[in-house]
């Protein structure tokens, strides 16, 4: 009875630790995903399988240049033999050779291979920056929506209570039917709307998760809020310089260019030396063992192209070719410069338009915001009708909704400013200057 007793014991310890650990489970799945602006990047890069891939061509490129200079290493051969003659006599041959060749061009191999690995480098590079701003585009966007559900949220309970509360006049007969019937109107078309904005915003956090790679069941919330963007001091006039995505690449187009050119003049007047050196060793049975030694052969060469010279020639029109290439890629550089410079001066004029228009929303909800009031003072003092203070109610929303909208227009153009000029993400803006310590340093709680 003991022993069945202490089973007993022992299966419900054993149910109580599995229920445990499954609610525990059950917990965590639930959790939230508090997303910054900086985790989400990090997921996003860490989950990216084209990082991935343009991770290896970045490794296998890094090896390339740091081997290089392995066509200065001299090729070796050995050889071994064994036979007999008809005699029987049997014979034992070694041979061994090395050989080098050096040429100008061994040069422009190595400079090719540090060039190569520099432009993949620049676009694993620009990968990143890439996913990092549809990241932080998309991250922007949600959050607006998030706010935007907010302001419907307050306008939905504003809705109610004033339906509630006309309702309870025209129970007391205060109030005619009509009213009640206009604001249940105006409550259901507030809900509606609520419901409109969260369906967006449902489908967009989906394609978000997708894009970080999070699992669609996971719970996620935003942190940060638009309004901070607001505190964004004006953005001294800035000019494209050498940390511009496009220009780097042009100007490495140009240097792999020159190389190019120079390893074609190099193949078209350049001379080659080439080295060897051959040895034998031989031993024989015939008439007793008589080892023969070879004294080896050393054998030097040099060759010089002439064809170069000559302006017809295929060696003389490759280099006219890549003058050519040579010039088109400066004068691509030059344009692109210009052509970067009214970039960033666009954008300078959206932000500071952009800054301009939220300065005029901010004085707007004030002003909404007083008529409002005024007119919902108005209203049950019997001086206004339901209809003026559902268009007050109207525009006040409308205003915030508006402010909102602008401030993400000023991050997305912030943002793409900072790509233009290849700064780094936060640099004019900070992407997570009111996220809280936890949410920096945790993704989930």
């Amino acid at each position: 009875m003991q022993r069945f007793g202490q089973k007993l014991l022992n299966l419900l310890v054993f149910v109580a630790i599995l229920f445990f650990t499954s609610f525990c489970f059950a917990q965590e799945n639930e959790s939230e995903i508090i997303l910054t602006a900086t985790n989400a990047v990090q997921f996003a890069i860490q989950g990216n399988l084209g990082l991935k891939q343009s991770d290896i061509d970045l490794q296998s490129a890094a090896r390339s240049k740091k081997y290089s200079w392995n066509s200065v290493s001299p090729t070796l051969n050995a050889s071994a033999s064994f036979g007999t003659d008809l005699e029987n006599d049997p014979s034992f041959t070694f041979g061994a050779s090395a050989s080098i060749a050096l040429s100008p061009s061994i040069y422009t191999s190595i400079r090719s291979a540090a060039i190569n690995y520099e432009q993949q480098k620049l676009t694993y590079d620009e990968a990143v920056r890439s996913v990092e701003l549809n990241v932080l585009t998309a991250y922007y966007q949600i959050l607006y929506e998030q706010e935007n559900i907010n302001l419907k949220k307050n306008s939905v309970e504003s809705a109610k209570k004033q339906y509630e509360t006309n309702l309870a006049r025209y129970n007391r007969g205060a109030l005619s039917r009509l009213d009640v019937l206009s604001a249940q109107v105006s409550y259901q078309n507030a809900e509606l709307s609520l419901k409109v904005s969260q369906s967006t915003w449902d489908n967009d956090a989906a394609s978000f998760k997708q894009m970080l790679g999070l699992p669609q069941d996971a719970k996620i919330r935003l942190s940060g809020s638009l309004s901070d963007v607001f505190a964004l001091s004006e953005i001294p006039d800035l000019t494209s310089d050498d940390e511009n995505p496009t220009l780097k690449s042009l100007e490495l187009q140009i240097e792999a260019a020159k190389n190019a050119l120079l390893a074609t003049r190099f193949s078209a007047w350049g001379p080659s030396l080439s080295a060897s050196y051959s040895y034998n060793f031989n031993v024989t049975s015939e008439n007793g063992v008589k080892p023969v030694y070879d004294k080896g052969r050393l054998s030097l060469g040099l060759s010089i192209p002439l064809d170069g010279y000559l302006p017809w020639s295929n060696g003389a029109q490759s280099i006219q070719n890549q003058k050519d290439t040579l010039n088109k890629l400066e004068l691509e550089l030059q344009n692109t410069k210009t052509t970067l410079d009214v970039t960033v001066k666009n954008y300078l004029n959206q932000i500071k338009q952009s800054q301009e228009t939220i300065k005029l929303r901010q004085n707007s909800i004030d002003l909404a915001q007083q008529t409002y009031d005024m007119t919902l003072d108005a209203y049950n003092h019997g001086t206004r009708d339901i209809i003026s203070l559902q268009n007050a109610s109207d525009s006040l929303v409308e205003a915030k909704v508006n402010l909102m909208s602008e401030a993400y227009t000023l991050v997305t153009a912030v943002l793409k400013l900072e790509n233009t000029l290849g700064l780094e993400f936060g640099t004019l803006f900070s992407i997570d200057s009111s996220d809280s310590n936890d949410g920096k340093n945790d993704s989930k709680k």
